[in-house]
């Protein structure tokens, strides 16, 4: 897993919608990021995360980060979880895992191979770590820690 200092994959791209593909590079350009992987749509636990990360987007906002989560699942499967929960945040599409192998965060999850670790990273314009998290399978991020390091940027 990458650790703060370490540099992004940036060349690993994901897909920001099922027709639009963008390098983790290219999002951190535009500014910083928290990148948010997750299991698995439509899971409980997943589920409560992104909610929780919706309701607080604003805090994130005036801290200068934009939020994205990342999973393996399809862009056509984000649009209809984004589209249910009314999240305001994007949800990238790692169908490949570029992104996940990249930063390190693959496991195999009862039998499913390659499914992304529960993990945040806070990552600065220029492209590098500059905290990281790691969760369990069924714990919720600390979205106020999140949000402390995002302030700190």
């Amino acid at each position: 897993m990458l650790g703060a200092g370490d540099p992004i994959p940036s060349g690993a791209r994901v897909w920001r919608s099922p027709r639009e593909r963008v390098s983790l590079g290219e999002l951190a350009a535009e500014g910083p990021l928290l990148l948010l992987f997750y299991l698995f749509d439509w899971s409980d636990t997943c589920t409560s995360e992104v909610e929780l990360l919706r309701d607080r987007k604003a805090e994130f906002d005036a801290a200068g980060v934009r939020p994205f989560g990342v999973s393996r699942d399809s862009p056509w499967t984000h649009r209809a979880w984004s589209q249910v929960y009314d999240l305001n945040f994007p949800l990238l599409s790692d169908w490949n895992a570029e992104a996940a192998r990249g930063f390190g965060v693959l496991r195999d999850f009862f039998g499913y191979a390659d499914v992304p670790e529960r993990c945040a990273f806070l990552v600065d314009g220029n492209g590098t770590v500059r905290a990281t998290w790691r969760y369990e399978t069924e714990e919720e991020p600390d979205v106020d820690a999140l949000l402390e390091a995002a302030r700190a940027l």
